[in-house]
Parts: structure tokens; C-alpha cells; sequence
């Protein structure tokens, strides 16, 4: 029985894991970094399209952004996916005629227009739109940069045709792993002619499916639990859930819906500070809820001062300051929950809260006691790599130091020197920084990567070596492969650029 051992395996399909996928097979990327690199790109476009992927998994951050209404990215238009062109998701809304649908980022360097400017287009007939002024996007070429931001649905769409533009999308395959073993081929059963000291990756799935990989990428994002102040019941579930559940399940329970639809007075608790706890509160007041209380431990001015507008962007907080004038939403900063009750038969909470929260008080011997309908907790994901139970078998292997949950690796983002597990996505911020999680240290990461893999399968064409890369050529024969296409990617990679003009 024949066993394929596919060369790369990505587990994970979300943006990071798309960005490692499209860059180790676009054979022109768009650098990101120094000319030298842009040299070593000639040998890619080589070597390129011998390699087959396997991404798993897809369409969570989709169901995520349409349980939270996520109507527009917070990153500009040149943060994306994509390795072509940093201007390809610029460009494929051009292509798309969705122009009007971004927004623009005010008061950026070489987007301002000045006000008579302004209605000279628009007298013209150039201007989108007549009141609003609005101006068409286009590539400012001094610094091929776009402020402006996309809705959800065209990046979505984006990167639906970076899977097609590079074949991926029949490729992957929706599955939960269950482990994850590295180690020689005899050792699981398999038999390789001519490499029997080269290591695989074992892939086991929960469905009992297996899969065999010389080279793993993990795209999983954060990786840990969701934080949660306190552990809830099964039966307290029914009025409370974490953020990361909205996309299993309906976002209003019934009980909720079922006092909106007979005009009862309804009240929900959104405990966090971020983005995704002003996008909730913003969807429970649009879909009847009448009164909203969004509790936070630190001020959301010091937020805004500290982070230059904070985690919620401007333009969205505005859309929360509606709603606060309108009454419909309360902030409550510098402000814990204490204790919470649940009462199975109504199925609401009672909270105590520090200090007490005025606006929801109850005739009750507590002043602070508060009657709630449903919480929500946007308290996000810590990192945490120590938490997931497929890398046990590798973790036994060849463990790894762990800093606040995540792993110290190497410079190319790999588990340990010789094991080539590559980390992308938030588990990889040690090296990566605090871009990690963003769209930014995914291309960042993806760079990285891609590097590591194409050298390591290019040592193996090449002779066969179990190394994780291509060792140095220090000390060597410098006339070793000098005269060969091989010699010269060598040379630009390894040793000074200039030397590749050695005999020209």
C-alpha cells in the first residue's frame, strides 16, 4: 500500500495560514525586505510549483466577522495575504468596482485634499457621491501605500481569489487534528527508498484519518482557551457565552428574543474593552435590546491616549457614542464584577459590581446588586501552546521552552533546530513581536517561513540531509558549485551579494 508523504502540510486555514500557502507558491513575490532578497527570488520562480500543499480548515474568521456584524477591517488596504503585490487587494477592488464600499483613513500623509480641491472634483464630475464628497481610491505611487479600509466581505472575497489564483481552494480539508509525531520513517511503518535517515511528521486527524508530511506549518492563531472570569454551568450557559461561541450558535438566546418580541424591557452585559465587545454591544442594540453595559477594568481614555485611538477605531467608536447619547448604552470603566448569581427559572443574573453601577440598581437590600438578561464576555484568547493536546507526542520528543504560552523558537520560526514544525500566527510573538496576531506579521511570517522550507526541500534535492536549512558555506571550497545556477542562489543566500558578479 502506497502512502503519500506530502512536503508541506499547513494546519489552519486563516489568514496566516493562507499567507504561507500563497507565498511558497507564488513564484514573483513582492518584497518586503532588502534588494538581496528580490535576487533570491530568481531562484523560486525556479523551483517553483513542485511542491504540494495541504491546508486544513477555513471559513473561521468569516463566521466570526458575520456573528459580529464586522462590517470593516481595521487595517489599511496594503495589509493583506497576498504575496504578489502589496497593492493587490488596492487592486482587486478596482477590479471589483467595490470602491465606495471602503472607508477612508482621515488625515493621512498624501491623502489630504484640500477643501476647494475637493469641490473642483466634484464640479468636474470626478467626486463619488455629492454631499459626502467622497474620492475614488487610487495608488499614491510616492509611497504605494492606501489608507483606506476594506469591509469584511471584500477581504473575504480577496482572499477567496488568492485560492483561486494559486490553486488552493481544492486543497483544503475541513478537519480537527488529534496529534502530531515527528520522527523516522520506520518508526510509524513507512519504508522511503534512497532517504531512510529523513524524519516525517505524523498528522492523525480525529476522524482516524492519517497523514504523513516532511515539513508542518501551524496556523491556529492564539491556540489557548478563551478567558474567562469564572467557570460557567451547563445551565448558565443558556444566558452567557464567550465571544468565540457566537459563531456556533445564535447570536440572541431565546430567552432575549423572546422579551424583545413582547417589548419587556431587556439588559445585557458585555464584559471586555476591545473591538469585538463595542462590535457586540453595537449588534444588541440594532437588534432590540434596549439597555447595554459594557464593563471594563481600565479607563478607555487612557486606552485611546496609550494606543493612539485604542483597540476600537475612531470611526467605529463614533457609532458607539451614538448610541451612549441615545441612552441605549452604558460604559462602565475602572469597574469589576464582584459576585453574579444565575436564576435557572428566569434566567438572569444578579451582579455586584465595584463600584456599584447606578443606572442598574434594583430595590433590593444591595444597592449594587444588578438584574442582567445575558453576558457576553469578550475577554479574547490568551496564548497558550502548553493547552493543546495534539502536540503532546512531539512535546515528549523534543520539548521546547514556553514564555507566557508561547514558544520559544528559532529564528526561521521553527520548533527546534532539525524539526521542521513552523509557527505562524500568534504563538510565533516572541519572534515576530507584537504584530503577530495582525495581518502584518502574518505576511512577516509567512516571509520567514516560506525561506526555511524552499531551502530545507532544495538541501534535499540537492544530497539529502535531515538539517532544518541549508548549512553555512563557511570554511568550504569556494569554487563548489561556482559555475552552476545552484552556486549562484548560494552565493546571493549565504555568502556577499557582490561575490555573484564574480566572472561576469
Amino acid at each position: 500500500m502506497s502512502v503519500t508523504i506530502h512536503e508541506v502540510l499547513i494546519i489552519g486555514a486563516g489568514p496566516a495560514g493562507l499567507a504561507v500557502a500563497a507565498r511558497l507558491r507564488e513564484p514573483t513575490p513582492s518584497s518586503v525586505f532588502t534588494d538581496a532578497e528580490h535576487d533570491r527570488y530568481q531562484w523560486i520562480k525556479k523551483h517553483s510549483g513542485k511542491m504540494n500543499l495541504r491546508p486544513r480548515q477555513r471559513d473561521a474568521q468569516r463566521s466570526k466577522c458575520s456573528s459580529t456584524c464586522c462590517r470593516n477591517e481595521k487595517s489599511p488596504m496594503f495589509f493583506h495575504p497576498g504575496p504578489r503585490d502589496r497593492d493587490g487587494l488596492l487592486a482587486f477592488t478596482h477590479e471589483t468596482g467595490r470602491c465606495g464600499e471602503c472607508v477612508e483613513i482621515a488625515n493621512c500623509v498624501g491623502k489630504f485634499m484640500s477643501k476647494h480641491r475637493r469641490k473642483k472634483k466634484i464640479a468636474r464630475g470626478h467626486g463619488v457621491g455629492s454631499s459626502s464628497a467622497k474620492v475614488a481610491l487610487e495608488i499614491d505611487e510616492r509611497d504605494r501605500k492606501d489608507y483606506f479600509t476594506p469591509t469584511s466581505d471584500i477581504f473575504h472575497d480577496y482572499c477567496d481569489s488568492v485560492l483561486q489564483r494559486y490553486s488552493l481552494e481544492d486543497i483544503v480539508e475541513q478537519a480537527q487534528v488529534a496529534s502530531i509525531d515527528f520522527g523516522p520513517p520506520d518508526e510509524f511503518g513507512l519504508h522511503i527508498d534512497g532517504a531512510p535517515e529523513t524524519h516525517v511528521f505524523k498528522v492523525v486527524t480525529v476522524g482516524g484519518v492519517t497523514k504523513y508530511a516532511k515539513i508542518v506549518v501551524l496556523a491556529i492563531g492564539a491556540g489557548g482557551s478563551p478567558v474567562m472570569p469564572r467557570h460557567l454551568s451547563p445551565v448558565e450557559k443558556e444566558a452567557a457565552c464567550h465571544s468565540t461561541q457566537l459563531s456556533k450558535q445564535a447570536f440572541l438566546s431565546r430567552n432575549v428574543k423572546d422579551k424583545i418580541l413582547a417589548r419587556k424591557p431587556t439588559t445585557v452585559v458585555v464584559v471586555g474593552g476591545g473591538l469585538t465587545a463595542g462590535q457586540i454591544a453595537d449588534k444588541c442594540i440594532r437588534t432590540g435590546v434596549r439597555r447595554v453595559l459594557m464593563i471594563m477594568r481600565k479607563r478607555l481614555e487612557m486606552l485611546f491616549r496609550a494606543r493612539n485611538g485604542g483597540s476600537i477605531p475612531p470611526r467605529f467608536y463614533k457609532t458607539l457614542q451614538t448610541h451612549i447619547t441615545s441612552g441605549a448604552l452604558t460604559i462602565q470603566t475602572h469597574t469589576t464584577i464582584t459576585h453574579q448569581s444565575f436564576h435557572p427559572l428566569q434566567k438572569t443574573w444578579r451582579l455586584e459590581t465595584s463600584p456599584p453601577i447606578p443606572a442598574l440598581q434594583t430595590p433590593s437590600p444591595s444597592p449594587s446588586t444588578t438584574v442582567v438578561d445575558y453576558i457576553y464576555y469578550a475577554t479574547g484568547i490568551a496564548p497558550n501552546i502548553s493547552t493543546l493536546p495534539f502536540l503532546s507526542p512531539l512535546s515528549e520528543k523534543v520539548p521546547v521552552r514556553v514564555v507566557g504560552g508561547m514558544p520559544c523558537l528559532t529564528n526561521d520560526l521553527a520548533w527546534a533546530e532539525g524539526v521542521p514544525l513552523f509557527v505562524a500566527g500568534r504563538l510565533a510573538g516572541l519572534r515576530i513581536g507584537p504584530d503577530c496576531g495582525n495581518l502584518e506579521g502574518a505576511r512577516v511570517g509567512a516571509e520567514r517561513i516560506s525561506w526555511a522550507v524552499l531551502e530545507r526541500l532544495e538541501g534535499e534535492r540537492r544530497g539529502g540531509c535531515d538539517c532544518a536549512a541549508v548549512e553555512d558555506r563557511e570554511g568550504g571550497d569556494e569554487d563548489d558549485d561556482r559555475d552552476g545556477d545552484e552556486g549562484l542562489w548560494r552565493r546571493i543566500g549565504s555568502l556577499n551579494m557582490y561575490e555573484s558578479l564574480e566572472g561576469m
